[in-house]
């Protein structure tokens, strides 16, 4: 700890935060394992059942088009699309979350490791997969926009201080008027 603590270079010292082997193993668990096991769980529930209905569909559209009948085809073409929403979604999930694990699992594996090897791991590394980490909250914004058209025209909404260029026309009409009323003391805008 006192080698690790006096910064010979600058001539100071600094804060260490060392941990015992329980609290890592605790704390790595409760944060990172407990939740990455909870997803991994979740995401396979959302795609498995996806994968067992991809395989009699192909074979009921088979049957439907040697019946050539248009009701069934527009019944056939409203599944597709579900069907393709279902699969981006799927892969909107799938891109996330190995985005989460990617940037925070040298972190937490590290964190459990380190007490075991006598606090070894360099401090340069340490700082590196925490900020890994970090990078992880600063990432998710852009992969959402990046990958949910709707998530992206409300964030240029947001950035763009309500630029009306990314609203999406009104079903109402381009001007909706607005009024507004007080309650509790507060005013609230009405469209």
């Amino acid at each position: 700890i006192q080698q690790r603590q006096f910064n010979k270079a600058s001539n100071s010292t600094y804060c260490i935060f060392m941990v015992n082997k329980p609290y890592a193993i605790t704390c790595s668990v409760v944060a990172f394992y407990i939740p990455f096991l909870l997803m991994v769980l979740a995401y396979h529930r959302i795609y498995e059942p996806r994968q067992n209905r991809q395989e009699p569909r192909q074979n009921l559209q088979e049957l439907r088009q040697n019946l050539q009948e248009p009701r069934q085809n527009l019944q056939d073409q409203h599944s597709s699309h579900r069907m393709k929403t279902e699969t981006k979604a799927a892969k909107t999930l799938c891109i996330i979350m190995g985005c989460f694990c990617l940037c925070w699992a040298p972190f937490f594996v590290t964190n459990i490791v380190d007490p075991f090897i006598n606090y070894t791991v360099p401090g340069k590394l340490w700082t590196a997969f925490l900020w890994l980490g970090y990078i992880n909250s600063g990432l998710n914004p852009f992969l959402y926009a990046f990958l949910n058209k709707a998530f992206r025209r409300a964030f240029l909404i947001i950035l763009c201080c309500g630029d009306e260029r990314y609203r999406r026309p009104s079903i109402l009409g381009q001007s909706v008027p607005c009024s507004t009323t007080t309650i509790n003391g507060s005013t609230h805008v009405l469209r």
